[in-house]
């Protein structure tokens, strides 16, 4: 019970280190716009690292590149509950940041990948809690499929 309550501690330090860090590099200006950016689209940034920093972690684990079993469905619960804000995310006035404006201009079609990505990420949790390998496996290719799928859409090219 010690280590759980330890592991547990962990997660919630580092998350909030990369929540702290990923606000620092935004008032750093590394926000992909040019321009003003609304604090709306700085939070839409930080939910949106939140759940890439939340669905790195449980590849890391599920590779077992990281032996922290223990740490996956809190990552996963925490990828699935975050992934429940995606929709609201892109409210008229939130323009900049990374997400080209096309996601304006097409909201049906964003409510729908929305409910794509968390219904996958609730996939994804509900079969690391079963604990079946291939439920699992498949749920982790659709979360991951999800994202990309609007990301290649929606979201500017990263500069690296």
């Amino acid at each position: 019970m010690r280590i759980r309550c330890i592991s547990k501690f962990a997660t919630i330090a580092l998350t909030s280190f990369a929540l702290l860090t990923s606000g620092a590099a935004i008032a750093d200006g590394d926000d992909h716009d040019h321009g003003e950016t609304s604090d709306a689209a700085k939070y839409r940034h930080t939910v949106m690292e939140a759940m890439g920093s939340h669905f790195a972690a449980v590849a890391l684990i599920l590779t077992k590149r990281v032996d922290m079993p223990d740490d996956l469905l809190i990552h996963a619960t925490a990828l699935a509950d975050t992934s429940a804000t995606v929709d609201g995310l892109f409210a008229a006035g939130s323009e900049g940041g990374a997400a080209l404006p096309l996601i304006w201009e097409e909201p049906d079609e964003v409510a729908a990948a929305a409910q794509e990505v968390a219904d996958a990420t609730a996939a994804l949790a509900s079969a690391l809690e079963g604990g079946d390998r291939s439920q699992i496996k498949t749920a982790f290719k659709a979360t991951g499929a999800s994202c990309k799928g609007c990301h290649e859409r929606y979201k500017e090219e990263d500069e690296d």
